[in-house]
């Protein structure tokens, strides 16, 4: 399943490593990435591909604790849903 991981909050050392890290342990590949830093606002919207089988609401939990350790918000939305909201 492709998904959009989609992180914003203050720039801190240490983000993308991080995020980096869950995905390699929950063996999702990175398709697509786009960053952006404005001041010290960072954003990020990453498409990934889920193997079958994954549990996404643990994989949604581990974002969400590691959100609250850094201060930042993330979100794991399913591909077509996400599009869905943003373009139509």
């Amino acid at each position: 399943m492709k998904a959009i991981l989609t992180i914003s909050g203050e720039d801190k050392i240490g983000i993308i490593t991080q995020i980096s890290k869950i995905l390699a342990e929950e063996e999702i590949y990175i398709l697509n990435i786009s960053q952006n830093l404005m001041d010290n606002n960072f954003t990020t919207t990453i498409m990934i591909k889920i193997p079958d089988g994954k549990d996404l609401k643990k994989i949604d939990k581990r974002f969400d604790n590691l959100g609250n350790q850094m201060g930042a918000k993330i979100n794991l939305r399913n591909e077509e849903i996400y599009s869905a909201m943003n373009y139509l």
